[in-house]
C-alpha cells in the first residue's frame, strides 16, 4: 500500500495564528497553495470551528494554524496524497547532447568570489548568440548564475549543435509573463534537459528549478545537485543572498569561498541543508527540467545508493 502524507489546499489565502484560535497571536498570511498538515484540531474550539497546524517555511515560526471551517463555509481542503517514490536515476549516457558532470564543476571555481546582486549581475565569461555584461565586478544573481554555468557547459561541450541566444537569455530572465517558468522551458526546448514528471517528484540529480514563493512574486531559480531519498534532504546550488549565502554556494552548507567547490562528505546529515519536503512547502508554484548530466560524482551519492 503506498505510503500517503496530508495536505490542506488552501483555494484563497488565510490568516496565520500562534494557537488554534482567532484570537490568539496573529503570525503572517498563508498564501494559497498546498501545505503539510501537522496536526488536525477538529471541532475545536468549539463544534463550529476546525484547525489545522500547516508548515509553512516562509513565516518566522516555520508553522501556523489557520482555521479550516467556519459552521458549513470551508476554508480548504485536508486530501491524502501519495508521497511519489525516489525517481529513478538516469543515466543519460546515449543521450548526444548531454555533458559529463566534471565540465561543471570545472566552472564552479570561476564563481567562488561571486557576491549577489540582483540588478547588475555580470558573467564570467561569453556565451553564444548573446551579448551580456562582463565582470568584473563578480556579482550575479540566482538566474543569471544558472545561466552563466549550465549553457557555458553545454556549448563548450557541443559547439554549434547547441544553440543558445537572445531569446534563450530572455527566458532565463523571466523576461515576459506569458511563462513563469521560462527558465525550465528554455532549458528544455534548448536540449539541456528533460521535463520532470511532475512539479512535485523528487528532483533527478542536476534539477534546474523555477520556483515562485507566491503567484507570481518572491522567484528563484537554482539547481538541484542532488536528492538523498532516505533523509528527503537536497543538495541545493544557488546564488542567494539568504540561507548561509551572499554568493554562490550550496544552501544551509556555506559559500563556495568559504567551503570549496565540493559539499561535505555526508551532507545530507547537515541540520541546516534542507528537504524536498521544505523546498515544495516554500515554493508553491514551481516547475522542474532534468538537465543531461552524466558521469556524476560531485554529491558523493552514485555509489552509495542501491
Amino acid at each position: 500500500m503506498a505510503e500517503t502524507y496530508r495536505v490542506a489546499r488552501l483555494p484563497i489565502r488565510l490568516r496565520g495564528f500562534v494557537r488554534p484560535d482567532t484570537s490568539s497571536q496573529f503570525e503572517g498570511y498563508v498564501e494559497l497553495g498546498d501545505y503539510h498538515v501537522l496536526e488536525e484540531r477538529r471541532s475545536f474550539p468549539t463544534p463550529d470551528t476546525d484547525y489545522a497546524r500547516l508548515e509553512v517555511p516562509t513565516l518566522g515560526a516555520l508553522d501556523t494554524w489557520v482555521c479550516t471551517r467556519w459552521r458549513t463555509q470551508q476554508y480548504a481542503r485536508i486530501l491524502d496524497l501519495e508521497k511519489p517514490p525516489a525517481v529513478a536515476r538516469l543515466s543519460f549516457s546515449v543521450e548526444p547532447l548531454a555533458v559529463d558532470e566534471e565540465r561543471l564543476t570545472k566552472l564552479l571555481g570561476a564563481f567562488r568570489d561571486y557576491r549577489y546582486e540582483l540588478d547588475q549581475a555580470r558573467y564570467p565569461w561569453v556565451l553564444p548568440g548573446v551579448v551580456l555584461p562582463q565582470a568584473p565586478p563578480a556579482v550575479n544573481n540566482c538566474c543569471t548564475f544558472v545561466e552563466a554555468l549550465t549553457v557555458k557547459a553545454f556549448s563548450d561541450a557541443h559547439g554549434s549543435a547547441f544553440e543558445w541566444d537572445a531569446r534563450r537569455h530572455r527566458q532565463m530572465m523571466i523576461a515576459s509573463n506569458e511563462d513563469y517558468f521560462s527558465p525550465v522551458t528554455a532549458a528544455v526546448e534548448s536540449g539541456m534537459g528533460i521535463p520532470a514528471p511532475s512539479p512535485d517528484v523528487p528532483p533527478h540529480p542536476w534539477t534546474l528549478v523555477q520556483g515562485w514563493r507566491n503567484q507570481w512574486r518572491s522567484g528563484h531559480t537554482f539547481l538541484v545537485v542532488d536528492h538523498h531519498a532516505a533523509t528527503d534532504k537536497v543538495l541545493t546550488l544557488e546564488s542567494n543572498t539568504a540561507y548561509g549565502l551572499d554568493g554562490v554556494g550550496y544552501r544551509g552548507i556555506g559559500n563556495l569561498r568559504d567551503i570549496g567547490l565540493k559539499p561535505p562528505a555526508k551532507w545530507w546529515e547537515l541540520p541546516d541543508v534542507w528537504t524536498w519536503r521544505r523546498v515544495t512547502s516554500t515554493y508553491l508554484f514551481r516547475q522542474q527540467a532534468w538537465l543531461k548530466v552524466r558521469n556524476r560524482t560531485l554529491s558523493g551519492l552514485e555509489n552509495a545508493l542501491p
